[in-house]
């Protein structure tokens, strides 16, 4: 801001200077100033008209908050909010458009350059990131207006936080390739085909559980809230004595070669002690971010009320110890989220992508097919939608081409949010029925229905009621599949990519791929 605040007037770090206010909606606008003092907002255009203001008292606990009226899309001004005790403060540079907020993990932390999400070895990884960032460079010196970005700073605490910390900047091409990777291609489809301006508020950390996103009061009303927190309380305690046994480890080993050339002569046969997660440096923060609470009080209450269009949101892999407990939690999240700000804010996920060895049977039980499967139950929500990354990822988590993501989240949002056509949902499992030897599968958004790339169905495996799980032949027939193998005369239960990194075959007629489902849905496996 142009003005310092001043100890009796201040405003959250997210309405600053380059901020970007919703188009279409009452925009929210709040801080904090002495109780009882007078408090007026005004927004005012470029040329000082006024566009819209409001005048309210600070409460008792130095609170004060009020909404501008609805504002159009591409208006821009500043705003203007004076205190009766003489105090006033200036936000410059404050434009009108589509806000959305980014939360998640290390694949939404990820970001353009890959400095933020993995150590890149493998040198398709390394050229595929140097061409990211090329396509990022040039769409950003392509967008008029800029892409607006305020970064939440890390935070974890105990208790809510009123404010966040972040700055908001202007997307261009020194800056761009610090940008969350799947944030970006999300806006930057979003402006070029809606054609509107973009802000995104992005507040992500890698390696956390969903339930460090929500209040501990929202997870304990969950029928898992117990077992979650009994978890957590049993890995800090495994982290701990994971930690000092590294520290007496090390101490042992330096002691027994105490000079640099015993150390090399040694390393190989004795080699040096691994801290928790990774030497030299023991990440006890991996298990306390997954706090339960911690990262809702310090990066997500803070920002609310600020108007927001909606949310995008990639995390799951964080709860894959115990993934049976994610459909509630997440279902949970999403309820919250929307209780905070006030209104039913659309809200679209990304089902964790493929990932780790390449699947070799027909069916590999694994934590991540059941963290997928319950990610589904987001969908049991109104106004929640789910992108597909099944078919972009590799054995690295943290995969490079973000871009089909970004697109497909803003494939949703076009259609939901802004009116336009098109196929933007991917082929999902709705039923089946056994006919004979054969098993006919359903499915909805499945038009155009083929195998990518033309070729066999691949990725289907079979079972009768007893016996292991086989490959399945399959045809497609119309909008359904039809699969059976040949040495299974009744069967009982079909899967499809069933694996952390599965083999998949399937997509409809605009190239978005089939789901991950079983229909054996009672298994636990």
């Amino acid at each position: 801001m142009a003005e310092a605040a001043s100890a009796d007037l201040r405003l959250p770090a997210v309405i600053s200077d380059h901020a970007m206010l919703q188009a279409g909606k009452p925009v929210a606008i709040w801080g904090w100033a002495d109780p009882g003092a007078q408090v007026k907002v005004a927004f005012l255009g470029t040329d000082s008209s006024a566009l819209g203001e409001f005048t309210t008292t600070v409460g008792p606990d130095g609170k004060w908050s009020g909404q501008l009226p609805k504002q159009k899309s591409g208006t821009t001004g500043h705003l203007n909010i004076t205190s009766n005790k003489g105090r006033s403060l200036t936000v410059n540079d404050v434009l009108v458009g589509e806000v959305w907020l980014g939360s998640g993990q290390s694949n939404m932390v990820y970001t353009i350059d890959g400095k933020r999400g993995g150590d890149w070895k493998n040198p398709e990884e390394v050229t595929a990131i140097k061409q990211n960032i090329v396509i990022a460079q040039q769409e950003a010196n392509a967008a008029h207006p800029p892409i607006r970005y305020f970064l939440v700073a890390f935070s974890r605490v105990d208790q809510p936080k009123d404010d966040v910390a972040g700055n908001w900047v202007l997307g261009d091409s020194t800056n761009v390739a610090t940008f969350s990777a799947v944030a970006w291609n999300f806006a930057i489809a979003l402006q070029n085909k809606a054609h509107v301006p973009v802000g995104l508020i992005i507040s992500c950390v890698g390696g956390t559980p969903v339930q460090s996103w929500m209040s501990k009061e929202t997870l304990a009303a969950t029928s898992v809230g117990a077992e979650v927190l009994g978890h957590y309380s049993q890995a800090i305690v495994s982290a701990q004595a994971a930690q000092v046994k590294y520290v007496a480890d090390l101490k042992a080993w330096t002691d027994a070669n105490p000079t640099p050339q015993l150390q090399a002569q040694n390393a190989l046969s004795k080699p040096i002690p691994k801290g928790f997660y990774s030497a030299p440096n023991p990440k006890i923060s991996l298990v306390t971010n997954g706090e339960p609470g911690c990262l809702y009080n310090g990066m997500i209450h803070g920002l609310a009320p600020y108007t927001v269009r909606g949310v995008i949101w990639f995390q799951a892999d964080g709860n894959s110890n115990y993934p049976l407990e994610y459909g509630e939690l997440f279902q949970a999240l999403i309820k919250e989220w929307r209780t905070e700000w006030g209104e039913m804010l659309p809200f679209y996920f990304v089902e964790m992508n493929n990932m780790f060895k390449s699947q070799l049977k027909p069916v590999e039980p694994n934590p991540l097919s059941l963290i997928r499967e319950q990610q589904h139950s987001g969908l049991l929500q109104p106004d929640v939608g789910m992108v597909a990354a099944i078919d972009v990822g590799t054995p690295n988590p943290h995969f490079p081409n973000k871009k089909p993501v970004g697109q497909r989240l803003a494939g949703l949002a076009l259609r939901d949010c802004y009116g336009q056509s098109g196929q933007v949902d991917g082929p999902i499992f709705k039923s089946f029925t056994i006919e004979g030897n054969k098993v006919r599968l359903k499915f909805d958004h499945a038009d155009g229905l083929r195998v990518r790339g033309g070729g066999d169905l691949k990725g289907f495996a079979i079972r009768g009621s007893t016996g292991d799980w086989v490959w399945a032949t399959g045809k497609i027939d119309g909008q359904d599949i039809v699969v059976w193998n040949d040495q299974i005369a009744s069967p009982a239960a079909v899967r499809y990519a069933w694996a952390a990194n599965p083999i998949i075959s399937v997509e409809n007629g605009a190239g978005l791929p089939l789901y991950p489902f079983r229909t054996d849905t009672n298994s636990k496996d």
